[in-house]
């Protein structure tokens, strides 16, 4: 299903951090993403993207800076949007700002959702050939899996 037209992917404002708790909750509570307090989330805001239905935050998604990559983190939808290509459009918001901005790729780390993420592009990186900068992004004890969108050509080993 499209994207409808009503909605506007754009980056966060200053102030809606709790709206972007309150989107998260659900996903938090299941284990799908990692519990933020509305202090981190209040700082990191600059790094989100969202999608907005009208005054409505209905998807959301963090964007930050690990070496050469860019990692997409905290990927939401809103549950009575989910399956209209919100979540696809929001990372390719990311990849487009990767490459934008001369990363080398794109990286989701995720509990869930590998195939998801491949049918985006993505490849599943096996653990022995991560690299330092990005073994910190694992939360131990969570089990993760890690995807990468190459942004550029390989080159110098990437």
């Amino acid at each position: 299903m499209a994207t409808p037209d009503v909605l506007v992917a754009r980056p966060a404002r200053p102030g809606e951090a709790e709206q972007i708790a309150s989107l998260s909750a659900p996903f938090v509570e299941n284990g799908l993403l990692i519990a933020r307090p509305l202090a981190e989330l209040t700082e990191r805001t600059k790094e989100f993207v969202v999608a907005c239905a009208g005054g409505r935050l209905v998807g959301c998604a963090g964007v930050a800076p690990s070496g050469e990559s860019l990692v997409v983190y905290n990927l939401c939808i809103a549950a009575d949007w989910q399956g209209r290509g919100i979540g696809r459009h929001l990372v390719g918001v990311a990849e487009t700002i990767g490459r934008e901005q001369g990363y080398s790729s794109l990286l989701a780390l995720t509990r869930y959702g590998g195939e998801w993420f491949g049918k985006l592009g993505f490849s599943k990186v096996p653990a022995s050939e991560a690299r330092d900068e990005w073994r910190v992004l694992f939360r131990p004890g969570r089990e993760s899996s890690l995807y990468r969108l190459r942004l550029t050509s390989e080159q110098s080993g990437d």
